[in-house]
């Protein structure tokens, strides 16, 4: 009987021990609370594990003017990359690379193709992941715009296009092409006859000499089809629109420096205009850049999902974290440097009297893009940069002194150099916003939501220009799993907290292709056909369409694994839940409303679960409907899991 009796004292107990540390979350909306940044939520993008070709740019083919090669170590071979000379064919010829002649000074380098005898066949395979394998996605019955510059010397005979299989079937109708003795812009638009990966085939039957130079293939059905470049890819565009970026950070990152030689770096000028007339270049990442995906095209893109446009610039320096073999850059090259910048702030800017808004409107946008901001080096610390920095923003406030300035405070999340970066910016710039980056374990993000509740109001606001979540590298890649998810989003907690402080963050990096990485993990990765969201992607998603304008604090007793964040707006209560335990838990949640029902959205998994191209949606948000009763909520706040509870007022 003594037994059965502790025994069930205990059982009493335990029950009364768990009711007691039932969650708890209280709202009171009188509270006029501490505002949030419009602009919390944003994107990044850098060409990075081919983003660009290859990715959000909507070009199929790979090397499409043969301007490919390595600036650390060229050889002539790289122009070769994709392409394939006499594929397949019985036919005598020989190809040539040239750079006497070109198409251009910012396109100079081109194949000659001599035929003998036989049908010369000339084929591009797009980015196939195998050499030899087609890597050209066909869907049936779509539409693919076709054009290259062809000059002839001496050739007599037939030149088509076609799209076909490796081995020369035709997968479309030929178009055919007639060049003359000076580089024509011959197009076509050829309509695919099945669902399947294709090459691009050029056949050159006859004899003599053709020069071939600026061979592209654009769907028709890309999103801005019209624009100069051919537009972007369509489904990377809505990716991205889901997440509702207040803002898009471009073009890197590292992309935006160069690195090792002066000729690698960036220059927004390259990237504007007809595509032939763009400047390609190697990046940072080692792969060339076409620059089909150009500053024009990260504008218009920017005015597409109502984001605000903050391009990076680099600060007359090499991206500092490889260093450089050139020397530093001269006076005159730092002057030349800054008229660049100012002269971007016109172009994006200026009205139609001015030089730069004169050849934006040529290049097809007669409106300003109405610019606000601008980041002046990426990455970067130290004496040097700051004195760069301060060179450039002096120039930039004396012409343009609305354009709000962003400062680099370093790669790192603690310690000597971002403290003293911090230091230096709010001494000599206290009026510019502090772009903050660091990659972190998974665990760092739990143990310091509170990062930013002792930093001074008095000060810089905050940019959180790239962070992610880093877990344990699986196969040489680091995962992006529901933990690291998890982590990030008890983090942001942590951020809309502060938002008054913090003005933007954005994941880092954003686009990865599969089969051609850097970087790993990345916010949403993709192949010639797929996209694949990640749970990393799901949370920020759900955390950016979310959001009121300002924070509320909360009366809450949750367990210690659970985060909390309250905001408001005049319409709508956003209450956001974060579980990063092995258990559910029960969350009570108070506000002073009646007769509503509010939208639940929920994320879980296991720690390690992952979306993959197998099974792209294992993990992804689900939604429901709760009552609001006596101007309570009880929801089910999964293990490892996130809620985000949407009430109208």
């Amino acid at each position: 009987m003594k037994r059965l009796l502790c025994a069930a004292l205990s059982a009493l107990l335990l029950l009364t021990c768990q009711t007691a540390f039932a969650g708890r979350l209280e709202v009171d909306l009188s509270v006029d609370g501490t505002p949030v940044s419009d602009m919390l939520y944003g994107a990044f993008y850098e060409d990075i594990n081919f983003a660009a070709d290859g990715g959000l740019y909507a070009e199929l083919l790979r090397n499409r003017s043969f301007e490919n090669r390595s600036l650390t170590s060229p050889k002539s071979s790289d122009s070769f990359t994709s392409w394939m000379f006499n594929h397949l064919n019985r036919a005598e010829g020989t190809v040539t690379r040239m750079t006497e002649g070109g198409l251009n000074d910012n396109n100079t380098t081109y194949m000659r193709v001599s035929v003998e005898s036989g049908a010369y066949r000339v084929v591009n395979f797009g980015y196939s992941t195998v050499i030899g394998r087609a890597g050209i996605p066909l869907d049936e019955g779509a539409e693919y715009g076709f054009y290259c510059f062809l000059r002839s010397a001496d050739f007599s005979g037939r030149i088509s296009a076609a799209l076909t299989t490796v081995g020369g079937s035709p997968l479309s109708d030929a178009i055919e092409l007639t060049p003359s003795g000076e580089w024509q812009k011959l197009s076509g638009v050829f309509t695919a006859k099945e669902t399947t990966d294709a090459v691009l085939s050029l056949t050159l039957e006859g004899r003599g000499s053709v020069d071939i130079d600026m061979v592209s293939l654009l769907p028709k059905s890309a999103f801005g089809a019209s624009w100069l470049s051919g537009g972007l890819r369509a489904d990377l565009v809505e990716a991205l629109r889901a997440l509702s970026p207040r803002f898009i950070r471009f073009p890197g990152g590292c992309v935006a420096e160069g690195s090792y030689f002066k000729a690698n770096a960036y220059n927004w000028k390259d990237t504007i205009g007809a595509p032939e007339t763009r400047r390609e270049n190697e990046n940072t990442w080692g792969y060339m850049q076409s620059y089909g995906l150009g500053f024009d095209e990260y504008f218009r893109l920017c005015e597409e999902l109502n984001a605000e446009p903050l391009p990076v610039v680099h600060a007359s320096t090499l991206c500092q974290a490889r260093g450089s073999q050139d020397a530093p850059y001269t006076e005159t090259e730092k002057e030349s440097h800054i008229q660049d910048v100012l002269d971007l702030i016109e172009y994006a800017n200026g009205d139609e009297t001015t030089a730069y808004g004169a050849l934006r409107a040529k290049n097809g946008h007669p409106a300003p893009y109405n610019m606000k901001f601008i980041a002046i080096g990426n990455e970067n610390w130290g004496d040097e940069y700051f004195y760069r920095y301060g060179e450039i923003r002096a120039a930039v406030k004396a012409k343009y002194p609305e354009i709000e300035c962003v400062v680099a405070a370093g790669p790192v999340a603690s310690g000597a150099l971002i403290e003293h970066s911090l230091a230096v910016i709010r001494s000599r710039y206290p009026n510019d916003i502090a772009d903050e980056h660091y990659y972190m374990d998974s665990g760092w993000f739990l143990r310091n939501t509170s990062r930013y509740d002792a930093y001074s109001r008095n000060g810089n606001s905050i940019f959180l220009g790239e962070f992610a979540a880093h877990e344990p590298a699986v196969g040489g890649r680091r995962p992006n799993n529901m933990y690291s998810a998890v982590c990030e989003a008890a983090y942001l907690t942590g951020i809309e907290r502060n938002a008054d402080l913090v003005k933007m963050c954005c994941y880092a990096p954003l686009f990865a292709r599969n089969g051609f990485t850097q970087w790993t993990p990345n916010l949403i990765w993709f192949d010639a056909r797929s996209v694949v969201k990640t749970p990393n992607y799901y949370a920020f998603m759900m955390f950016s369409n979310a959001v009121g304008d300002r924070y509320i604090p909360a009366n809450a007793d949750l367990p210690d694994t659970v985060y909390s964040s309250v905001t408001a707006s005049d319409e709508k209560v956003y209450i956001k839940l974060v579980n990063a335990g092995n258990a559910g838990e029960d969350i009570t949640v108070s506000l002073p409303l009646t007769d509503r029902r509010a939208l639940v959205q929920t994320l879980s998994g296991k720690a390690g679960d992952q979306n993959s191209f197998d099974v792209p949606d294992r993990l992804k948000p689900a939604e429901t409907y709760v009552e609001l009763v006596g101007g309570k909520i009880t929801v089910t706040l999964p293990a490892m899991g996130i809620l985000v509870l949407t009430c109208e007022k």
